[in-house]
Order: C-alpha cells, then structure tokens, then sequence
C-alpha cells in the first residue's frame, strides 16, 4: 500500500497504513478486514490487537468513528481523505481567521476562484 505524503505527515506510520487501508474500503469496515488488507504481502504480520488499539485510538482522536456491530465495531473515517481532515483541523483551531486567509488566497488566483464558485454553486443546489 502506497501511502500519499500528506498521510504521512499526519499520521504515525501505521495509523497512516490504518487509514489508508480504511479510505480504500469506501465503506465501514471491521478490524479483521483491516488487518487482512495490511497484513496483505507483508513479511511479519501486524498482530490483530495491533491494528485494533491503533483504530480505538484514531476513533478517540476523531478521526475514524465507530459503531458497534455484534460482538465488535465497524469503523469509518471522519473524513473523505487527509486533505478533509486537515481542513477540520485548521478550521477547528483557526475558525472564521482560516476561513478569511483561504478566501483572499482564492481572490488571488483566478482558477481558483472558479473552482470555488462551482463548489458553492453545486451546493446551493
């Protein structure tokens, strides 16, 4: 599993393989499905109480949500992809100043700006 730089940069080495795998299935996912999809071609394979610790601890930060199903959970990112949760936290920490700072660095490129209106656009309905 290739991980993107942003995930890295995020993300400890294998809560980003965790969230990659995640982001992959689309879907819920349960933690065997996980740990399955890592251990996947890899030469020693993660522990299955590995792989669950380190998902109830991005469920603790916010970042994969759970819901309980029979006997386990099925968790889902909060976020489409790392770019989804770095925009959060920048609006969490910064709020409306983040909100300001990204409309005049739209305003100053154009190609942007359309982008942007198209989104709004698409949203409104």
């Amino acid at each position: 599993m290739q991980e993107s730089p942003q995930t890295r940069e995020d993300f400890g080495p294998l809560e980003g393989e965790v969230m990659e795998a995640i982001w992959e299935a689309g879907a819920p996912v349960a933690v065997r499905r996980v740990v399955d999809r890592l251990n996947d071609g890899r030469s020693a394979p993660l522990a299955y109480t590995t792989v669950m610790t380190v998902m109830v601890r991005l469920a603790e930060k916010g970042v994969l949500r759970r819901r309980k199903k029979g006997r386990g959970f099925l968790y889902e990112a909060t976020a489409p992809d790392a770019a989804g949760l770095a925009v959060r936290r920048v609006l969490a920490t910064y709020g409306d100043a983040a909100v300001a700072h990204f409309a005049d660095e739209a305003r100053a490129d154009p190609k942007i700006m359309r982008r942007l209106r198209r989104i709004l656009e698409a949203a409104d309905g």
